[in-house]
């Protein structure tokens, strides 16, 4: 692990294209901007963290638990369903 001070408007660039700026600090938080191209994903640890579990949880489904569920979106057809 890298650790590096930083003032409110100094910058860190990673691979070239990654810029991450401080725009703000106060005695218990940092405000930072990120700026990356778009087909580079950036998130929160946290959500990225909840994004895999439920994406685990998903593979986890048998179909067995999955069939009466599908059986009802089938027997009740786009018109019948109701919000």
């Amino acid at each position: 692990m890298l650790v590096i001070r930083r003032r409110a408007g100094q910058c860190i660039l990673i691979a070239g294209d990654i810029e991450i700026e401080v725009l703000e600090t106060s005695s218990a938080r940092v405000k930072l901007g990120i700026r990356a191209p778009k087909e580079v994903e950036v998130l929160r640890k946290e959500v990225g963290l909840i994004a895999g579990a439920n994406q685990s949880a998903a593979r986890d489904i048998s179909l067995e638990l999955l069939s009466p569920v599908l059986a009802r979106l089938v027997d009740t057809g786009p018109s019948k369903r109701q919000c």
